[in-house]
């Protein structure tokens, strides 16, 4: 509750940026907020262990002018004793930093991969994994820089500032006025001068993510450039991006240089203007050499301090630009949440049922909205029996891999509803729902695991025994065996080390092991030879017995095994029946079946 108050307290305007992080920061910084609060306490001491030397550096001063030992000895225990005590609490200061920062930082890369996770499916359509991994990095490290910078450099010269207004306002109350005026009027500057470098950080930091997402993006195709022989493109694509990062980059540093160099002016002026003083007071008597030392010890002590509020403030601002765009991922709400009542799937038949499915890219905000337009459904009714294999055909764009997105829940509707075994899947929660469907790609995304985390991928606690009979039953096995580290294979990212058959096999495999009741298929064969595709041919026939299976149909070996055959046009059903059916009504699939090319249908 009192973590809540503090942020509700925050303005809303002018702090947006700042509000926003601090935001995402807050539940990890509240969980170690004791730890935090020993950790305030060591940084206070640390600095009073500081501010008590210029009072014994002026007894000891005193002393020497006053020829008294006693004074003198005194003084020195005082002195060896400060730095004593300092030395102990700067070591415990440390190792309350370090426990904190590191803690927090370690549910920050947790949460941040919950967070990303949690986001719907069409974020990540939108988003650069490239850029997501840049954005996740720089929004930790800039947790770590705020908290040293905060700790280090801001908390201590903060502290002392308040310690010297005390002890100026002790000694002479109108140096104490004065001082107070000027603290005030730098922090203000300096304050609005952060401010204004922060909007440019911000820039430099979206042109750092957009060199990420380039960098991420070209290599993790780069089977595809070099097929193409297009490096040089890519290169002077990506030279582009890293000039107008180095730009704006650079006009930011620049710009923030002349304010620290303006920021350091006005420090010396009230540093020369001081010593003005203290000497025309000891000229006129009121001044001692020791008092000299003493607001001039101060002064030095305030400088430092000062120097590094000037200098850090704008990198507490360029860090909390940097962690702007993982924040506004922290604030962003998944499109598509379980319902506050939703209950896990419960699947026994396998039924299917769309009534009335509409669905909208352009609804749901898709920026290329003219082009996205073509894949919406409209009007869609269609009920699958349990245990019935239906495949759906159509032109490109048609809405099929769409009609399988809204069934995996990846998209909500604009009306209509789906349900599963009579459940509303807008009921259920999504991962009961998607762990109820086994699916099979056209093509198969493998991690870059060994072969075994990719079959056991749908069951980890999958037995060596079962991850083997679904390696066999896919056919998969043949090849595993003969690699020298057979199941601890490494398949590289994407499952480059793979031939595209073997990838197909694996994801069968993975099928295969998920024993789920309702299967989806995208032309599980269309990588195969046709060797290989003969005997997954049989074995797919092996799984879909007692299941309800959808295929995406390509090929007409694939339409012709199933029981019903669906015919899209423009997201909804314009023709449905068997193969031989549908030849008969001379309509679009007889169109599609005549016009097909290579055992495909011809887009």
């Amino acid at each position: 509750m009192f973590c809540q108050n503090i942020l509700s307290a925050l303005p809303t305007q002018g702090d947006r940026v700042m509000k926003m992080v601090l935001k995402a920061f807050w539940p990890s910084i509240c969980k170690y907020r004791w730890l935090l609060v020993t950790l305030l306490t060591f940084m206070v001491m640390t600095v009073l262990a500081k501010a008590v030397y210029p009072f014994l550096l002026r007894d000891l001063l005193q002393g020497l002018v006053n020829n008294s030992d006693s004074d003198v000895t005194q003084a020195l225990w005082l002195i060896v004793g400060s730095f004593v005590f300092a030395n102990i609490v700067n070591i415990c200061f440390d190792r309350a930093h370090i426990f904190f920062e590191a803690q927090i930082m370690r549910d920050l890369d947790q949460q941040t991969f919950d967070v990303i996770q949690n986001q719907s499916m069409r974020f990540f359509e939108d988003s650069y994994a490239g850029s997501l991994v840049t954005s996740a990095r720089r929004f930790r490290n800039s947790f770590e820089s705020l908290t040293d910078t905060l700790m280090f450099r801001f908390g201590p010269g903060f502290t002392m500032i308040v310690l010297t207004l005390i002890v100026f306002a002790h000694e002479h109350l109108w140096l104490a006025l004065a001082f107070g005026i000027w603290i005030a009027v730098f922090c203000a500057a300096a304050t609005w001068f952060a401010v204004l470098r922060m909007k440019r950080d911000v820039v430099v930091a979206q042109k750092d993510s957009a060199v990420g997402g380039i960098f991420a993006d070209s290599f993790s195709n780069e089977a595809t450039v070099k097929s193409y022989a297009k490096e040089g493109d890519e290169q002077k694509r990506f030279d582009e991006v890293t000039e107008d990062c180095y730009q704006h980059r650079k006009n930011t540093w620049l710009f923030g240089m002349a304010l620290k160099r303006f920021q350091i002016f006005i420090m010396s002026i009230f540093e020369m203007v001081l010593v003005l003083v203290l000497v025309q007071g000891w000229r006129d008597g009121t001044v001692t050499a020791g008092d000299f030392v003493f607001f001039q010890t101060y002064v030095l002590l305030l400088m430092y301090h000062m120097r590094d509020i000037g200098n850090e403030l704008h990198r507490v601002f360029r860090n909390l630009a940097e962690a702007k765009e993982m924040a506004e991922i922290y604030a962003r709400k998944p499109e598509v949440e379980d319902a506050i009542t939703a209950r896990p799937l419960n699947v026994e038949d396998g039924e299917i049922e769309f009534h009335a499915v509409n669905f909208s890219y352009k609804d749901r905000g898709i920026i290329d909205c003219e082009v996205r337009e073509r894949h919406d459904v409209n009007d869609f009714t269609l009920h699958v029996e349990p245990g019935e294999s239906v495949a759906i055909v159509g032109h490109s764009g048609a809405g099929k891999s769409t009609l399988v997105k809204l069934l995996l829940r990846y998209f909500d509707l604009n009306s209509g509803y789906i349900r599963i075994d009579r459940q509303d899947i807008a009921n259920v929660t999504q991962v009961s729902l998607r762990q109820q469907i086994a699916i099979v790609p056209q093509r198969p995304d493998l991690f870059h695991r060994s072969l075994r985390d990719n079959i056991a991928f749908a069951r980890p606690d999958a037995t060596e025994e079962e991850i083997i009979a679904a390696a066999k039953r896919a056919h998969a096995w043949e090849f595993i065996e003969r690699l020298p580290d057979g199941l601890n294979t490494l398949v590289g990212e994407r499952g480059v080390k793979l031939s595209g058959g073997e990838q197909q096999r694996i994801a069968l495999a993975r099928a295969f092991l998920a024993d789920a009741q309702i299967l989806i298929f995208d032309e599980p064969t269309s990588a195969l030879d046709t060797k290989t595709e003969l005997k997954i041919e049989a074995a797919t026939v092996d799984l879909r017995k007692g299941r309800t299976c959808i295929v995406i149909a390509h090929r007409l070996s694939t339409i012709r095994r199933a029981d019903r055959i669906i015919v899209m046009e423009n997201g909804s059903i314009v023709e449905e029946g068997s193969h031989q059916d549908l030849l008969d009504q001379d309509g679009v699939y007889a169109d599609l079946y005549n016009h097909q090319s290579g055992g495909y249908i011809n887009d």
